[in-house]
């Protein structure tokens, strides 16, 4: 009986042992966990740092970074030149198509640049050139149409809105329309050269 006794008294012993064990072991695995995440979240904030700073750096130098150089392409002698004027008083833009000048063959863009001042150049190709301006003023070419004495006569409006016989053509009315002629009452306008040119071919 007493040995029973002695028995249940080191199990009772063991057991509380473990207990101890188990709840010490328990408390240090939190704290080591609390200590892991710390440092988990401390090397991810240096990651950070770091990966801000470098696409910093990275932006700094993109900011910092000379812009392109021109082209060192070079205009061809039978080169294409088109001056692209913008008038502001009626909003219209005039392309006109020119020779290229001798003294702007073999010239890179900035050199043709340097050259005009005054100018955009906005299209650089060795074939082609092209120039763009503003010009405070009406384009020049607004037209009317107008039918006198059995003819259509073309007027041109005058940038103080005057009209002037622009060209006498030999179209006759007996060969427009109904609408043409209801249109032409009192002018018809066109705007450009180019549309002025289609419609004359269109009359005739």
């Amino acid at each position: 009986m007493r040995l029973i006794m002695n028995s249940n008294k080191i199990m009772m012993i063991i057991v509380a042992a473990l207990l101890i064990v188990s709840t010490v072991y328990s408390i240090y695995a939190i704290f080591n966990n609390d200590d892991d995440i710390e440092e988990e979240e401390d090397t991810n904030t240096m990651l950070s740092e770091v990966i801000e700073d470098e696409c910093t750096e990275e932006y700094q130098e993109m900011q910092n970074t000379t812009p392109v150089a021109w082209s060192t392409e070079k205009l061809s002698a039978n080169a294409i030149l088109i001056l692209k004027k913008y008038y502001i008083q009626c909003e219209h833009t005039i392309n006109e198509y020119v020779e290229l000048p001798q003294e702007l063959v073999n010239l890179t863009e900035e050199e043709v640049q340097a050259q005009y001042p005054d100018w955009e150049v906005i299209g650089f190709e060795s074939g082609k050139l092209t120039l763009y301006k503003e010009i405070d003023d009406v384009c020049g070419e607004h037209f009317k149409l107008k039918v006198e004495d059995g003819k259509v006569v073309v007027y041109l409006v005058n940038r103080d809105g005057t009209e002037s016989v622009y060209e006498r053509t030999n179209i006759s009315s007996e060969y427009l329309t109904e609408t043409d002629l209801i249109n032409m009452q009192n002018g018809l306008e066109i705007y450009g050269k180019e549309e002025l040119n289609k419609i004359i071919e269109d009359f005739e």
